[in-house]
């Protein structure tokens, strides 16, 4: 039997019968501030459940399905997301760093005020998420941002080659030293530039007239 402790306090907050969480369902269960450090959840399944301020540094949630959570300021600090289903949730204020989230869904997520700073989300699905998060040096290549609301996010040093971001919002963003080679913008049509570090008011004259 696995005890899914409290990070802070020690409590049990649930038990899982077997000898690893690997595969397991969890439903409409309060896991905030549970404990899955370097924990193996992948191919796992948790639907409607509370996540804010879990640890889950180096978790392995690979092909793992979070759905209809909320897991706000949750740590996934170098996790391994990859092809993982996390469509639907709400992830505001949580820590995606150096994470390994490669093929990994976020459809229709809330995940405003996150720090995403040097992660693999080469072809992650964003599509219609809320981003207005922190992408410094993430590695996006191939990534899906359609219809994402990206106001204010900041991917300086990102890599956005060949991403699409076809309707997206990106009023007050940052894109400074981004590669954006083969990307589609806002408009449907290719980006087809790297961007300097231009002061604010040029940098955004040239990415309307390419808009246009």
């Amino acid at each position: 039997m696995i005890e899914i402790k409290h990070k802070s306090t020690g409590e049990v907050l649930h038990t899982v019968d077997g000898d690893s969480l690997r595969g397991c369902r969890l439903k409409c269960i309060d896991l905030r501030g549970a404990d899955f450090q370097n924990q193996d959840l992948s191919k796992s399944y948790l639907s409607g459940c509370s996540l804010s301020e879990a640890n889950l540094r180096t978790a392995n949630l690979s092909n793992t399905k979070i759905l209809n959570c909320v897991a706000q300021r949750t740590d996934f600090t170098n996790a391994n997301l990859s092809n993982a289903d996390l469509s639907d949730n709400v992830l505001d204020v949580s820590r995606f760093v150096k994470v390994n989230a490669k093929g990994c869904k976020f459809r229709h997520a809330k995940i405003n005020g996150a720090d995403f700073s040097e992660g693999n989300l080469d072809g992650t699905d964003f599509f219609f998420s809320e981003l207005r998060s922190n992408f410094t040096a993430a590695s996006l290549i191939g990534a899906n941002l359609f219809g994402a609301d990206m106001c204010n996010a900041d991917f300086t040093r990102a890599d956005l080659r060949k991403s699409i971001m076809t309707d997206c919002k990106i009023l007050g963003a940052k894109f400074e030293y981004a590669k954006l080679q083969g990307s589609i913008g806002t408009n449907g049509h290719p980006w087809g530039f790297s961007s300097k570090n231009l002061p604010k008011k040029q940098w955004w004259k040239i990415w309307s007239s390419a808009a246009s």
